[in-house]
C-alpha cells in the first residue's frame, strides 16, 4: 500500500492463518520503496486532477506496485496479494477512491489479488474507513486488560480496545492531523521532505495561540465514527497558517508537531469512553521516529506505557501492509472484515474485490 504521506510504497510477505476464532501471522519480510519524484507528484495533481490525470495515474500506479512487488518477492511464490492502492478522495459516508490498476499486480505475479477494500462498508452505510481497528483486534483482543492503539501516518488514527476484547465495543477513528502537516510544513518552510529527526521543529517554541486555534478545528472536535485525509490536514491548511500568522519557521513547525500530540490526546480522553480503565498504547507509522512529537505524546498521557508493534513481530513502518494482507485473507475465507462500531455500517461485511490470477506471472501458487 502507499498512504496519505505518499513518501513509499509498503510491500509485507506474512504467513497468515485466520478463521472466526483464530489469528496467527509471522511476517515473513518488509520494505519500503521510495515513489520516485514524478510519480509523487502526478499523484498529488491527482488529488485535483481531471478524469484524464486520474485514470493514467491509475494504470501508473499499477505498474509501479506490480514493479514494487516484483522486486520484494524476488521469486518468493505467494498464495494472495493484498493490495490497498492509493487514496486521492475521501468523503466519510458518501465515496472514496482508491487508485492502481490491480491487474498489472495479478498479471506480474501470477497470484489473485483482493483491492478496493473501502466499498463494501461504504455501500452498508459506512465511512470506509478507517480499516485498521479490525486488524488491531485480531491481534490484541485477548489481552486482559485492553489497550489502545496510535498509528501515525498521514493523518492519525486510534484503536481502543476495552477490558475482555468485546468486538463490539471496540472504538477505532483518525483523531486528526499525523505528520502528514509537520511533512508539509518541513517542505514549505525549509524545502526539505520531512522534519528529520526533529532538526528542525526542535529550535521552535509552541506558540499557545495558534496551537489553541487549530485544536478548535472542526474535524478535532467531532464526534466519531470518523476519517479524514490530506483535503482535511494537508498543504491548504499549512498554507493558510503561514497567511494567517507571521511566525518564525520553526515555530509553526513546533506548534505542529505540538497539535498532533494534543490531539491525540484530546480524542482519547473526550471519545474513548472507557479510557480510564487504559494505560497502554501501541505505536506504529513514521511519527514513532520523531523525537519531539513522541516526547509531547508522553507528556499528554501522564501515566502510560507508549510502546511500539516490534513486541509483537511487526515492524512499525509496515503494520499497515500486514492489515492489507490479512484483510486479503478474510475476504477469500468470507470472514468480515470491517467493524461497524468503528466505520458506522449498518453490519459486518466482506470487504474487498478479488482479480484473478493473471496469465503469464510466474511467482504464485494460486489458490
Amino acid at each position: 500500500m502507499s498512504g496519505t504521506s505518499m513518501d513509499g510504497v509498503d510491500a509485507s510477505l506474512a504467513r497468515i492463518v485466520l478463521t472466526e476464532r483464530r489469528f496467527e501471522f509471522e511476517v515473513l519480510d518488509s520494505n519500503t520503496f521510495p515513489i520516485d519524484p514524478d510519480t509523487k507528484q502526478a499523484i498529488a495533481e491527482g488529488l485535483t486532477g481531471d478524469s484524464e490525470q486520474l485514470a493514467s495515474l491509475h494504470f501508473r500506479l499499477g505498474e509501479t506496485y506490480a514493479q514494487v512487488a516484483t522486486n520484494f518477492l524476488a521469486g518468493r511464490p505467494v498464495d494472495l496479494v493484498g493490495c490497498h492502492g492509493q487514496t486521492v478522495a475521501h468523503r466519510d459516508g458518501a465515496f472514496t477512491l482508491q487508485l492502481g490498476s490491480v491487474a498489472s499486480l495479478a498479471r506480474a505475479l501470477g497470484a489473485p489479488v483482493v483491492s478496493a477494500f473501502r466499498e463494501a462498508d461504504l455501500a452498508a452505510g459506512g465511512n470506509g474507513a478507517p480499516l485498521m481497528p479490525w486488524l488491531d483486534w485480531q491481534i490484541w483482543r485477548s489481552r486482559e486488560g485492553g489497550l489502545a492503539t496510535l498509528n501515525l501516518g498521514g493523518v492519525a488514527n486510534i484503536t481502543a480496545i476495552p477490558p475482555g476484547g468485546n468486538r463490539e465495543q471496540v472504538i477505532g477513528f483518525d483523531t486528526g492531523p499525523g505528520m502528514g502537516l509537520i511533512d508539509e510544513a518541513a517542505r514549505l518552510l525549509f524545502d526539505m521532505p520531512m522534519d528529520l529527526d526533529g532538526q528542525y521543529s526542535s529550535n521552535g517554541v509552541v506558540q499557545p495561540a495558534l496551537l489553541a486555534e487549530l485544536l478548535e478545528h472542526p474535524f478535532i472536535r467531532r464526534k466519531p465514527p470518523k476519517s479524514t485525509g490530506r483535503d482535511e490536514f494537508g498543504p491548504e491548511l499549512v498554507a493558510a497558517v503561514m497567511e494567517r500568522h507571521q511566525l518564525a519557521p520553526a515555530d509553526l513547525l513546533r506548534t505542529l508537531v505540538a497539535l498532533t500530540a494534543k490531539s491525540v490526546a484530546f480524542a482519547i480522553t473526550e471519545f474513548v469512553k472507557f479510557h480510564k480503565s487504559l494505560n497502554m498504547l501501541i505505536t506504529s507509522g513514521g511519527g514513532i521516529h520523531h523525537p519531539i512529537l513522541m516526547s509531547d505524546l508522553r507528556a499528554e498521557l501522564p501515566g502510560w506505557q507508549i510502546a511500539d508493534t516490534r513486541e509483537t513481530g511487526i515492524d512499525p513502518d509496515h503494520k499497515e501492509a500486514l492489515l492489507m494482507a490479512a484483510l486479503a485473507v478474510a475476504h477469500v475465507q468470507r470472514l468480515a472484515g470491517n467493524l461497524p462500531g468503528v466505520t458506522g455500517a449498518r453490519e459486518p461485511v466482506v470487504l474487498g474485490h478479488l482479480t484473478p490470477a493473471g496469465a503469464g506471472g510466474g511467482q504464485g501458487k494460486g489458490l
